[in-house]
């Protein structure tokens, strides 16, 4: 276990401990403002503060007596925040997490799904039952430009998004086919940024918009359910997520070798 973590499991495994900690990290530092915040007995409160100045999360300074946290103390609060915005993300539609596959995200940016703590689960219903790819559509017909990893084709999405100026498009290999029975392998190797990789997971990342629609357990892809989060964060994870694929993806130049 990496010290960092020991030092958060130590914060939160006192609840005086956590809420003393939490309210210096957001400025009340002086300990008559903690004691007024009145989350634990005033003994509590002091108990508390000895023991996150004894693991030298929190300081004080003799001259005005305010708590602060140290550097050790920011990077633990970091932590924790993190911690909390997963937890948020999670907690928003437990269902979707619980029965998707979240290996096809890399493991770093799976540490960072606080990202999408404004997310959305827009479902397919037995009256609605193209909610989830309307949802996609729409965006498609309000952007301008726009990446994506691409596991399968659908003709829909592909007519709604063909006046779109795709900068950057991983697709999956019988994607690849497809388009390559369609426009022709040489039209397709004069695109530089078309490239072909494993794909279980669609991404779309437009001008305001995150879509991810994750595998099932199972391995399928979802056809009935899509995140969305409409905030430059989600965006930008998002992009980093493509360029994870890209970075090891094929040109169809270099797949046309592989493939011979």
């Amino acid at each position: 276990m990496s010290d960092h973590t020991a030092l958060v499991d130590f914060v939160l495994r006192s609840n005086a401990r956590t809420h003393v900690f939490l309210a210096v990290a957001d400025g009340y530092n002086s300990t008559q403002e903690l004691l007024d915040r009145d989350f634990a007995s005033k003994s509590a409160v002091y108990n508390a503060l000895a023991e996150l100045q004894e693991h030298e999360l929190i300081v004080t300074t003799r001259s005005s007596h305010r708590w602060s946290l140290t550097g050790t103390g920011q990077i633990v609060a970091d932590h924790i925040e993190r911690q909390h915005q997963i937890e948020a993300v999670l907690g928003t539609d437990p269902d979707y997490w619980q029965t998707h596959d979240v290996t096809a995200i890399p493991p770093q940016l799976r540490m960072r799904l606080s990202a999408l703590t404004e997310s959305e689960v827009v479902r397919a219903t037995e009256t609605r039952p193209a909610q989830a790819v309307r949802a996609i559509e729409q965006r498609l017909l309000n952007t301008e430009t726009a990446s994506a990893l691409l596991p399968i084709y659908n003709e829909r999405l592909a007519e709604a998004a063909s006046d779109v100026k795709f900068r950057r498009v991983v697709c999956d290999e019988t994607v690849f086919q497809e388009a390559a029975d369609e426009n022709g392998l040489r039209e397709l190797s004069t695109i530089d940024g078309f490239r072909i990789a494993d794909v279980s997971l669609a991404v779309t990342i437009t001008d305001d918009s995150l879509l991810l629609s994750l595998p099932t357990l199972d391995g399928d892809y979802d056809s009935q359910s899509e995140l969305i989060a409409d905030t430059d964060k989600a965006r930008q994870w998002g992009k980093e997520l493509l360029e994870d694929y890209w970075a090891s993806a094929h040109s169809p130049e270099q797949y046309a070798s592989i493939q011979s």
